[in-house]
């Protein structure tokens, strides 16, 4: 089995707690719009390349044997991983990306 974890900035309409308050948006929703449709109005732009190359530089730069696949998306990223390595890898990437504002959502 496999899981994907996707890294995202809030965009300017969800980029305050009382916006998405207001809005009554949780991770769960946007995860699940973004695996249907590929983006959700709360993904706003981030330094996905900036984000990339920290991953490549802190964790296996070489994609032939690194125990993960990176997606870009643009103004976001998936990581595609075995459960094997969830508990391992996920806390070094979502540490990763909070450096670069990002937030971290598995689906």
């Amino acid at each position: 089995m496999t899981g994907n974890l996707l890294l995202w900035c809030w965009s300017q309409e969800y980029d305050t707690s009382s916006k998405r308050k207001k809005k009554a948006v949780k991770f769960g929703d946007i995860t699940s719009q973004f695996a249907t449709t590929g983006d959700h109005p709360a993904i706003g732009d981030s330094d996905i390349a900036g984000f990339r190359k920290a991953i490549d530089q802190e964790l296996v730069e070489n994609e032939d044997i690194r125990p993960f696949v990176f997606y870009d998306h643009g103004k976001c990223a998936v990581l595609n991983y075995p459960n094997i390595v969830r508990l391992e890898l996920l806390p070094k990437v979502a540490d990763i990306g909070r450096r670069f504002g990002l937030n971290a959502s598995e689906f």
